[in-house]
C-alpha cells in the first residue's frame, strides 16, 4: 500500500469504488469538478473499465487527461457517439438510468438536504450561491448518489440547510420501490476526514469508516447533525501504490484536484498555474 498520499487522492479512491459496471446504467460527468472527474477516470482504468461514461455530452468516452483546456476535445475524440443536451437529460437524468454522480455543495444536512442557493434569508441573503443546475433531479433520480466536501466542519455538514436546493427522498429501498421511484442505494458523503452513508429515512447517517489518522470522536465533534456511530468503526482503505501512480501520473499530472481544496484567492493563482503549465506542453507538442 502506498506509504504517502494526499486526502484528496484517499477521497478520490473512494469515490471511484461507487462507479461500477451495471447493464444500462450511466455516469454522466457534470460540470468540470475535478475531483470527481478524477474518480470516474481511476474507476475506468482499474476495476470497472467498461462502465458508461457520458461526459460533455460525448457518449461512451474513454478515460481521459484531466486539463482545464484539453479534457472536452479528449473527451469527444475517444467517444462512440455524441447527443445534444437536452435528450441526454430526458434519457439519463429523467429516466432513471443514471448510476452515479457527485454532487458538492455549500451545505448538507441531516436529511441529505443540499443547499446551492444562498446562505442566510433567501430573500436577503449573506451569500448568494450559483444554484443548483441539475443537482435536485440527480439526487433524487440516480441509483447512487455520492456528496464530497474538501472541508468536514459544523457549518457544512449543517444541523438544518439554510436553503434546500435539492433532497433524496424517500431514502431507503423499500419506500423507493413503493413510490415507483427509481431504485437507488444510499446517499453517501465523502470528506477529508470520513465516510458517511445513510439508507434509511428513519436513522442518521452513520460513520461507515474514518480515515487513517482521524478518530470517531474528532469527525463527531465536527458534524453538524447526528451521527449513528457504531462501536468498532473501521478506518478508510488506503490508496494502492498503483492508484497514486495512476492519479499522479496518468490521469491529473497537472494536479487539477486540488483546485477544490483552496481558497478563491488561492485559486486564481492556482488556475494560472496550471493553465500556464498546460499552454507550455501544448508549446512543446506543436515544436515537434
Amino acid at each position: 500500500m502506498a506509504d504517502r498520499y494526499e486526502v484528496h487522492e484517499l477521497m478520490v479512491c473512494r469515490i471511484a469504488m461507487e462507479m461500477t459496471e451495471e447493464g444500462d446504467y450511466v455516469t454522466i460527468l457534470g460540470s468540470f469538478t475535478p475531483l470527481a472527474y478524477s474518480a470516474y477516470m481511476l474507476a475506468k482504468l482499474t476495476h470497472a473499465p467498461d462502465a458508461w461514461l457520458v461526459g460533455y455530452n460525448a457518449i461512451g468516452m474513454p478515460p481521459v487527461e484531466l486539463s482545464f483546456t484539453g479534457s472536452e476535445a479528449a473527451a469527444y475524440r475517444g467517444s462512440l457517439a455524441r447527443n445534444s443536451f437536452t435528450p441526454n437529460g430526458h434519457l439519463v437524468h429523467l429516466g432513471t438510468h443514471g448510476l452515479l454522480e457527485c454532487v458538492s455543495s455549500a451545505q448538507m444536512d441531516g436529511d441529505g438536504s443540499i443547499n446551492l442557493s444562498v446562505i442566510g434569508d433567501y430573500d436577503k441573503p449573506k451569500v448568494r450561491l450559483p444554484g443548483g443546475a441539475g443537482a435536485p433531479e440527480v439526487v433524487q433520480n440516480y441509483r447512487k448518489v455520492v456528496a464530497y466536501f474538501s472541508k468536514h466542519d459544523s457549518r457544512t455538514l449543517c444541523e438544518k440547510v439554510d436553503f434546500a436546493t435539492g433532497r433524496r427522498t424517500p431514502i431507503s429501498r423499500d419506500r423507493r420501490d413503493a413510490a415507483d421511484l427509481a431504485t437507488g442505494g444510499p446517499i453517501t458523503i465523502i470528506t477529508p476526514l470520513a465516510v458517511l452513508t445513510k439508507d434509511d429515512d428513519d436513522r442518521p447517517f452513520k460513520i461507515e469508516s474514518v480515515h487513517p489518522g482521524v478518530s470517531v470522536d474528532e469527525v463527531v465533534a465536527n458534524t453538524g447533525f447526528a451521527l449513528d456511530v457504531s462501536t468498532d468503526v473501521p478506518t478508510t482503505a488506503k490508496p494502492s501504490d498503483e492508484q497514486v501512480a495512476l492519479l499522479r501520473n496518468k490521469i491529473d499530472p497537472f494536479g487539477t484536484v486540488r483546485f477544490d481544496f483552496l481558497s478563491g484567492d488561492e485559486r486564481l493563482t492556482y488556475l494560472e498555474d496550471v493553465l500556464a503549465q498546460e499552454w507550455a506542453r501544448a508549446e512543446a507538442h506543436l515544436a515537434l
